[in-house]
């Protein structure tokens, strides 16, 4: 294993690709590099009814980064381990749904039932349910007295989101409440680590022979989340056309090099998401302003400017503000530093190479 990756043994379903050469992640394992430390924590919190787990617990991030794969795992190794117990899995539509038809079939009593007295809830794709206007705040009504059942009687609760109970919009005051009582654990896309073991997973799984400094190069250019990292994988290998199962050194450069000029982001489009990744103003963090908020972002601006943009030092120091070079250059090592010490900037910057990839 990768150092700074821990696998998460999570009996679970098959992360599938998004590409259609087919293949996926064949393990239910999480792999949780150095942005998911606290996913083991968080899982073996509830799996293990440690006495004081995180209850609720909420999973929360962008498509991809194993919000349902988590579910899957923790259902499973749940039934694995307390065989008696009961386990009740559902998504936020399905349960304004099941609850609207218990009200119209005068049957909301055997409702709460199957939901209150579940020895472990799931309840995945939380933001769905804040967006539907028909019944919403019946239905969040609700999912909170589920919660206050659950949690008075020693019962766990799993929720999952795209964003953290904070930021979804329409969220009830006493449901995003509840949902804070407990513990948020966002994911984010892999870092380099674990973009590396993952990759090396995914080769041996198809029998592809992936030497570690091809692997490395591969984890270094590409970004995304798993599926999207298998999909590039198996495109990569056919590209290479050696037909012996066996992706080479050069084949690998010449594919983060092409796939790398093809998805470029400019300077603007990196500052632009940099900012709106930090809640403040363009304009703000291109100014002459060092409060810390702003130099924070500002540097991973300039971080990401020069990974992913082709600007030089003084192209980036002329966007921001007239900087000279030697700013520029110090702001970037800085950045570079906070990427191993400090888990918010690492996190940001993972979270937006892989959105600006996309675009």
């Amino acid at each position: 294993m990768v150092d700074g990756v821990i696998d998460i043994p999570l009996p679970g379903r098959t992360l599938h690709s998004t590409a259609e050469q087919g293949g996926g992640v064949a393990s239910g394992n999480f792999l949780a590099g150095p942005e998911n430390r606290l996913v083991e924590v968080a899982v073996r919190s509830v799996v293990e009814e440690r006495v004081n787990g995180y209850n609720p617990l909420v999973f929360y991030g962008p498509s991809g980064t194993g919000k349902s794969h988590l579910a899957d795992g923790i259902a499973a190794a749940w039934r694995d381990r307390h065989r008696s117990r009961r386990v009740v899995r559902t998504t936020a539509v399905d349960f304004a749904r099941e609850l609207a038809e218990a009200i119209e079939t005068q049957a909301v009593d055997e409702f709460r039932e199957k939901h209150r007295r579940a020895d472990l809830l799931i309840v995945e794709d939380l933001g769905r349910l804040v967006t539907r206007r028909s019944e919403k705040l019946n239905t969040q009504e609700e999912l909170v007295h589920t919660l206050d059942a659950l949690l008075a009687e020693g019962r766990w609760a799993v929720v999952t989101a795209s964003a953290a109970p904070t930021e979804l919009p329409g969220l009830l005051p006493a449901l995003q409440s509840r949902l804070c009582g407990g513990l948020a654990v966002p994911l984010s896309p892999p870092g380099p680590e674990a973009r590396l073991a993952l990759l090396q997973h995914l080769a041996k799984s198809r029998d592809l022979e992936l030497p570690e400094p091809v692997a490395r190069v591969l984890a270094e250019g590409l970004c995304g989340t798993a599926p999207e990292l298998a999909g590039a994988l198996w495109e990569a290998a056919m590209a290479d056309h050696l037909g012996d199962d066996r992706l080479d050194l050069e084949a690998a450069r010449e594919y983060v090099d092409r796939r790398s000029r093809t998805r470029r982001p400019s300077l603007h489009e990196i500052a632009l998401a940099t900012a709106r990744h930090f809640s403040i103003r363009l304009s703000d963090m291109r100014g002459p302003v060092r409060r810390r908020a702003l130099v924070a972002a500002r540097g991973v601006a300039v971080y990401l400017a020069r990974k992913m943009g082709e600007e030089r030092l003084k192209e980036i120091g002329r966007y921001f503000g007239g900087r000279d070079h030697t700013t520029v250059l110090h702001s970037f090592r800085k950045t570079e530093e906070s990427i191993n010490s400090d888990p918010a900037i690492r996190e940001a910057i993972n979270r937006l190479r892989t959105k600006l990839w996309k675009t």
